[in-house]
């Protein structure tokens, strides 16, 4: 049980400070702040990506397809829209909300760049965590400055459905006011 005073909207303001916070650790490359805002638990925490692999992960998992990722991804920015916490509890938090994405994704071995832009819908639900946590395969991580946070414990991304585009709209209806002339 949550043994904080603090009303429904500091609460959720914390979780949205908290998204926001991941974001900007993955945008930063700070792998250990990344790494600390996900439960550190095998058998609670899960997360299904966008991209492969398209099975459940683990937290080792999840961490390790992170941190490939953004390590690969230069100029990294994000947009965060339409989001929505609900709070389950004090403790657990439920946030959906819109994630648009960009970068250029660097290969390195080729000496190339590509354009890496997503727009997808996301899932997090949120877990209050007070008792300090075990980080022993995050060495960059200093124990004493991990304050009670609330971390993630599911992670769910998907892509919007391809969807026609306004200007393709216009320019058809464009051609068939000409055809009527």
């Amino acid at each position: 049980m949550a043994t904080h005073q603090w009303t429904k909207e500091q609460l959720r303001r914390q979780v949205k400070n908290a998204i926001f916070r991941v974001f900007d650790a993955a945008k930063n490359r700070d792998f250990g702040v990344l790494a600390s805002m996900h439960f550190q638990d095998e058998d609670l925490f899960s997360k299904f990506d966008d991209s492969s692999p398209y099975k459940r992960q683990s937290v080792k998992e999840a961490l390790a397809h992170e941190d490939l990722t953004y390590s690969n991804i230069t100029d990294f920015n994000y947009k965060i829209d339409e989001l929505k916490i609900d709070l389950l509890s004090d403790t657990v938090a439920l946030a959906t909300f819109h994630l648009e994405t960009g970068g250029l994704f660097v290969n390195d071995y080729r000496f190339e760049g590509s354009p890496a832009r997503s727009k997808l819908r996301v899932t997090m639900i949120f877990l209050w965590k007070e008792e300090p946590r075990e980080y022993s395969e995050f060495e960059s991580l200093n124990q004493d400055s991990i304050p009670p946070q609330w971390v993630i414990v599911h992670e769910h991304f998907s892509r919007f459905p391809d969807e026609p585009s306004g200007s393709q709209d216009l320019g058809k209806k464009k051609s068939s006011s000409k055809e009527s002339q």
